[in-house]
């Protein structure tokens, strides 16, 4: 096996164990096994479990980054959230692992944390200019970047409960449409031109003022 094949295994098997573990408990021994390979051709390219976790983090995070980076790029619509949903849904559903590992680190938060502010601080910047441009109504986008990517990666994490509820398998492809159609109404009723604008919190000692407009 190339050594870019063995690398590649590696993270793959470090992945899945991971993301089955409830506490992150996984050996080295235990990775190379499921790899495949000897513990010491795991240390090669990877000297140590932190060094191994942190590009587990990375492979998993990278592709939903550069998604939401191409879709901050254009303008800030349904369609377009449409179009990211579905590129979102698609990448997710073909690799299970990733929301069970990603929904798993929520909990302790420490390395994730740092990877989770290269999707919000961008986020955060498009919503303002969206907001200021006249195009939204005023959201928090603490509230509105986590609690989506929360829903998103809980699905995908969710699927035996989910199909006794729905009867039928929730990442089918009409399963999907009805999924993408309901986060793209819920986020698109920031839209509404009618709904009355509330200010940004204040830290005044009255509390925050709110006002519509």
């Amino acid at each position: 096996m190339a050594q870019r094949g063995r690398r590649e295994a590696i993270l793959d098997a470090a992945m899945d164990l991971y993301a089955r573990s409830k506490d992150g408990g996984v050996t080295i021994q235990e990775i190379a096994d499921a790899a495949g390979t000897h513990k010491t051709t795991l240390l090669y390219h990877f000297p140590s479990k932190d060094i191994l976790y942190e590009a587990v983090l990375e492979r998993a995070l990278e592709p939903v980054v550069e998604m939401m980076e191409a879709f901050l790029q254009s303008e800030f619509t349904p369609d377009r959230l449409g179009w990211y949903l579905d590129e979102l849904h698609r990448f997710l559903r073909d690799n299970p692992s990733i929301p069970h590992l990603l929904m798993r680190e929520l909990d302790y938060g420490e390395k994730y944390a740092d990877h989770f502010v290269r999707i919000f601080a961008p986020a955060q910047r498009r919503l303002a200019e969206a907001e200021d441009a006249g195009l939204i109504v005023h959201v928090e986008p603490v509230f509105l970047v986590h609690d989506l990517h929360v829903q998103i990666m809980a699905y995908f994490c969710h699927g035996p409960l989910l199909k006794r509820l729905m009867g039928s398998d929730p990442y089918s492809v009409d399963a999907m449409i009805l999924r993408r159609q309901y986060l793209v109404d819920q986020v698109a009723h920031q839209w509404r031109p009618d709904k009355p604008r509330i200010a940004k919190a204040t830290s005044s000692k009255g509390g925050s003022d709110r006002q519509t407009g």
